[in-house]
């Protein structure tokens, strides 16, 4: 007969071993960089997170300037789940979206300097993108096939409008006009990208549909609103005119799958995807033209963002670069 030692736990062949779960105690900086984003101060958030361990695990990383931010030498940092996206809605409030569905409100304080909770929501699924209005505490998610509006001072947590089944399949991404507060886009597995409106009856129209691919990210210009532009699956952009609907006016090719999509404040756009390129397009006479093709990355791109008419990019290689156009 087998003899074990007291207090020995013996786990049957067909079941697995068990474990407790537990968070990194210390801030980790992994080799994913998801995203990252700017206030009005120059200050900004980097997200990391673990993807290929057994534990995935987000670290939202803080730093006062932009030395610090290439430097990865971050000033706050705040462990908990793998997080997707994060926006800055003010110069000390943030928004994060988590794997778990779970949109977080993070406000900086200034007096102890921590990153401290303001709230949160929970959305029905995993959140792979947010996007923010000017001056507003709104925030836009998106989740499954639904597309949801909340607001960070409601007292309860439920959102401002849920819309699903205007699409058909997952959601990828969205953005808004950040200067017309109930105006907003999404882009879908379904191949067709809505604008929206959410004062109306009928909120979203579809704006285009792609043939072929699915769309995968979306961007609204802010200087000139009229215009929209989308990335698919296949690796193409397409420039959209909202006066034109059904319609595409230019499209350019970056041959890759376009992960993430952002302009500036006037026709630059920054593209990155599943490649370690960095794309930068001018929007000029209704085209798409290529301005600037950056390789420094040796791993997927995925954070964009654009702070005093300078670029910022990260990715899966532990890099924040600097782009000077």
């Amino acid at each position: 007969m087998l003899e074990v030692e007291h207090n020995t736990v013996v786990y049957p062949p067909n079941k697995c071993l068990e474990r407790k779960i537990e968070l990194s105690t210390t801030p980790v900086v992994y080799d994913h960089l998801l995203f990252l984003d700017f206030n009005g101060k120059g200050e900004s958030i980097l997200g990391s997170s673990n993807l290929n361990g057994t534990v995935w695990e987000g670290t939202l990383l803080f730093f006062n300037n932009e030395e610090n931010l290439q430097l990865l030498k971050y000033n706050r940092s705040l462990i908990g789940s793998t997080i997707s996206d994060g926006k800055f809605l003010n110069d000390n409030t943030f928004a994060l979206a988590e794997d778990t569905g779970v949109l977080n409100i993070l406000s900086l304080s200034r007096e102890n300097a921590a990153i401290e909770s303001a709230g949160y929501f929970r959305d029905v699924d995993r959140i792979p993108k947010l996007a923010v209005w000017k001056n507003s505490s709104r925030v836009l998610t998106c989740s499954k096939n639904s597309v949801t509006v909340w607001d960070i001072n409601s007292a309860v947590r439920k959102p401002v409008h849920n819309f699903q089944n205007y699409h058909t399949e997952l959601v990828n991404c969205v953005d808004t006009v950040k200067t017309e507060p109930n105006v907003f886009a999404s882009v879908s597995m379904d191949r067709k990208c809505c604008l929206w409106d959410d004062r109306d009856a009928s909120p979203a129209t579809v704006l285009y549909n792609n043939e072929f691919c699915s769309l995968t990210s979306v961007a609204c210009n802010q200087h000139n609103t009229n215009y929209i532009v989308v990335g698919t699956e296949g690796g193409d952009i397409y420039l959209l005119d909202k006066r034109e609907p059904r319609e595409f006016i230019s499209v350019a090719s970056c041959n890759c799958e376009i992960y993430r999509i952002v302009f500036d404040d006037s026709n630059r756009l920054a593209v990155c995807g599943d490649l370690n390129k960095v794309l930068v397009f001018k929007c000029e006479d209704e085209i798409l033209n290529s301005a600037y093709c950056n390789d420094k990355h040796c791993g997927f791109v995925r954070g964009l963002a654009w702070h005093n008419e300078t670029l910022y990019s990260c990715g899966f290689d532990k890099q924040v670069v600097k782009h000077l156009l």
